[in-house]
């Protein structure tokens, strides 16, 4: 292993790490707010910080000062370097689209946040006075329509055009860019200026709490086992996002004067890190130095999620029996059964994914989503048997017996404080997001989008294409790791809407739910997989054509299903608020004036 390879691995290694952490921080926070919000209290969102004007100027002014820089850099280096006609006609060719859209997209959605804060405020001027008898809706569904319009007319720029067409967009972004972001730090008030900060200090204090409170250790304990139970707990969860691939492979190209061979590639150096090839094919050949964005390329792949996740009953199981307490020894032997029953189910749940993947690594199984179908919509039945069975091992509600308080107070970490303790509760959340990696990477599509392969965006049905536009390497690059993070966080979101929504199990149901029922459903899916593979692979082309143009309509499916979300979550956004609390108090005064309580047979 050269240097680079060694810096780049570092690299890798800290994203993953920087990213499991923090967002299990940003979960706790949620999980919060989804607790204050069903019990209808108003939660961690009233700490506020009082800023000086000139620092909320300064805050609100250098994005997007930042962002029209961006903007416009493509421009002035082309007109300082004189840049060869040919690749600026390429680099114009994939700018223009993107630099006209997001011309449109900081057009409407400045006015949108104008007119917001217009309609909750007092108007400055006329124009915000006339702006302010603007629906919000209304800007939002004409900012969609120009989106469509200005697709059309930069779809009609001839060749010779297409130049002075970029730089235009790319100047009109960044002017819009400069001045919202002047005209809003107008706005920012003199004087001290109170910011809500929505709840986040409340992570960065319950960090600080648990750092400085006190370390307690039961007299009777077993200290060494004591304090080595907390970091099996998290040490697993950590390391089993090691294999998960989190976006496209870097090309790096070599120097262009030395000599190359495909057996036998110039060493990896630093001069390669500047380098990154320009376009690439859609089969993804790289003449010089590939690195997966993967911290490890094993080729066991799932089985070494299986063993490693399989490690964190250790953990449970230790700080039950060292804890020297009768409520701990019960939440760790829950824990040890419950996660060893389960791991049989989630094991076989995936065989039929297997099967069908052909491959137990992680990165030719999101290729070949990306190529075919995601996988929720090859193996729906195993989606849900894996999801159950994932929930089970990470000890989510409806699965958290092991921690049940209302039964054994808190579980195998009732005798924990401070660090360790917050080790025990980083390392659910780290599992809950190690967890939603892993459903993301077999069942939706992994760091792969529709139809946005390695040379581009692409939109063909079978044999035909509708729209193909090239696109740089690095930009492929991006949006594929900001495509994964994005559904990691979406999927941890959707299991944390779990805890509020589904009571807990008895324990006998749990055990009963693994055994009688997860286990024969994912065997019944193993043999229908095996049988339904069997069955295409001895039909002729004429099956395998339909099966492929299915599996393109799901992919335009998918699509237009993140581009109704976004509607639905504008569209939601921007309606009224209107709250109604059904209940006013649990006093019996109020009981008694709102109709007074129903006595059941059981009552006197």
């Amino acid at each position: 292993m050269t240097s680079v390879e060694l810096f780049l691995a570092i690299v890798k290694i800290l994203i993953v790490i920087l990213f499991l952490l923090n967002t299990a921080a940003i979960a706790t926070w949620a999980d919060r707010r989804q607790s204050a919000m069903v019990q209808d209290r108003v939660g961690p969102n009233r700490a506020m910080v009082s800023l000086p004007s000139w620092v909320v100027r300064l805050i609100v002014l250098l994005p997007p000062s930042i962002l029209g820089a961006i903007a416009v850099m493509p421009l002035v280096r082309g007109l300082i370097n004189g840049i060869p006609n040919g690749i600026r006609l390429d680099m114009a060719v994939q700018t223009l689209p993107i630099c006209a859209q997001l011309a449109v997209f900081v057009a409407w959605f400045s006015l949108l946040v104008l007119c917001g804060t217009v309609r909750r405020g007092e108007a400055l001027n006329g124009a915000e006075a006339a702006l302010k008898g603007i629906e919000p809706r209304s800007i939002f569904y004409g900012g969609v329509a120009v989106h469509a319009l200005a697709f059309v007319l930069i779809s009609a720029v001839p060749d010779s055009a297409v130049v002075l067409g970029a730089e235009i967009a790319g100047g009109v972004l960044a002017l819009l860019l400069f001045l919202s972001g002047i005209y809003t730090a107008s706005r920012v008030p003199d004087g001290p200026v109170a910011i809500r900060l929505a709840g986040l200090l409340h992570a960065a204090a319950d960090a600080m709490k648990m750092i400085w409170k006190e370390d307690f250790i039961p007299p009777k304990g077993d200290k060494l086992l004591h304090s080595l139970a907390p970091m099996l707990a998290l040490l697993p969860a950590l390391v089993t996002f090691a294999v998960i691939p989190f976006g496209e492979s870097m090309c790096f190209m070599s120097d262009p004067t030395k000599p190359f061979n495909v057996a036998n590639p110039p060493p990896f150096e630093w001069a390669d890190l500047g380098r990154v090839a320009h376009i690439m094919n859609h089969e993804g050949f790289c003449r010089g130095h590939l690195v997966n964005l993967q911290v490890a390329d094993l080729n066991v792949g799932l089985l070494y999620i299986f063993a490693m996740a399989g490690t964190g009953v250790i953990g449970a199981a230790l700080a039950g029996w060292a804890s020297d307490n009768k409520f701990s020894l019960l939440g760790g032997l829950r824990a040890a059964s419950q996660m060893v029953s389960y791991e049989v189910a989630m094991g076989i749940s995936l065989i039929g994914v297997l099967m069908t993947y052909g491959s137990i690594q992680l990165r030719p199984m999101v290729e070949w989503q990306s190529e075919n179908a995601w996988g929720i919509f090859v193996q729906p039945f195993a989606f849900v048997l894996f999801l159950t069975a994932l929930a089970a091992e990470c000890k989510r509600v409806p699965f958290d017996q092991p921690e049940g308080e209302s039964e054994i107070v808190a579980g195998y970490f009732v005798e924990y404080s401070g660090m360790k303790w917050g080790m025990f509760m980083t390392g659910e959340y780290v599992e809950l997001m190690t967890s939603s990696a892993i459903l993301v990477t077999i069942f939706f599509g992994g760091y792969a989008l529709p139809f946005l392969h390695r040379d581009g965006l692409n939109i063909a049905f079978g044999d035909t294409v509708f729209y193909a536009y090239k696109m740089t390497h690095i930009s492929v690059v991006v949006i594929s790791a900001l495509a994964f993070f994005g559904k990691t966080i979406f999927m941890t979101f959707i299991q944390i809407f779990f805890r509020w929504t589904l009571p807990r199990f008895r324990y006998d149901q749990l055990m009963k739910l693994g055994w009688t029922k997860l286990l024969p459903l994912s065997i019944a899916n193993m043999m229908v997989t095996g049988v339904v593979l069997l069955a295409f692979q001895g039909a002729g082309p004429g099956v395998t054509g339909a099966l492929k143009i299915a599996a393109d309509i799901t992919q335009g499916v998918v699509a237009l299903s993140f581009a109704a979300g976004f509607v639905a979550l504008v569209v939601g956004l921007l309606e009224p608020v209107e709250r109604k609390r059904f209940i006013k108090s649990t006093t019996a005064r109020f009981a008694v004036a709102a109709g007074g309580t129903k006595a059941s047979i059981r009552q006197a």
